[in-house]
């Protein structure tokens, strides 16, 4: 883009989803944005394990934050990002994948942490593997990186054809 000038307008651009090229119109944006994402199946699938990790955390927020404030936080800002994922995943944008997938994998990470270095001050789950809301959440969380890994390498952009 030249300062004080026209706005630079970029080339189509053509993605590939599931066999199916999708061609987005020339744009004056910086980048262009494709938002459909697979199927409605998959997507129902994601808000689906989105909303069982909201459930899970929300029905353990009130102990969290009682017994580590810091802990808690982490539980708000994981159920934030997955309330987000999911408006993104139902007007099928691709967004809620990367968001999802991410905010699922954060999760997976300090449940690993908890259970064998702890957190500072939360100390209490080192080696608690088999509670059984937290493998229902694993379950979850787990299901629902597996899919965006699977959803966003399934979108490889293309030079659109002349």
């Amino acid at each position: 883009m030249v300062l004080g000038g026209e706005p630079q307008t970029l080339p189509a651009v053509t993605r590939q989803i599931d066999g199916e090229s999708l061609t987005s119109p020339d744009s004056t944006r910086s980048a262009a944005v494709i938002t459909r994402t697979t199927t409605p199946v998959l997507d129902a699938i994601g808000i689906a394990g989105l909303a069982t990790t909201i459930v899970i955390h929300t029905t353990e927020l009130s102990g969290k934050i009682e017994e580590t404030p810091c802990r808690g936080l982490g539980y708000l800002l994981l159920i934030s990002a997955s309330v987000v994922s999911i408006v993104l995943l139902a007007q099928r944008d691709m967004r809620g994948w990367m968001l999802g997938g991410l905010t699922c994998a954060a999760t997976l990470i300090g449940f690993v942490l908890t259970r064998t270095t702890g957190l500072p001050n939360a100390t209490g789950d080192i080696g608690n593997w088999g509670e059984t809301i937290a493998v229902w959440s694993l379950l979850a969380e787990g299901l629902v990186v597996a899919m965006a890994l699977k959803v966003l390498s399934a979108v490889r952009p293309h030079a659109a054809k002349a």
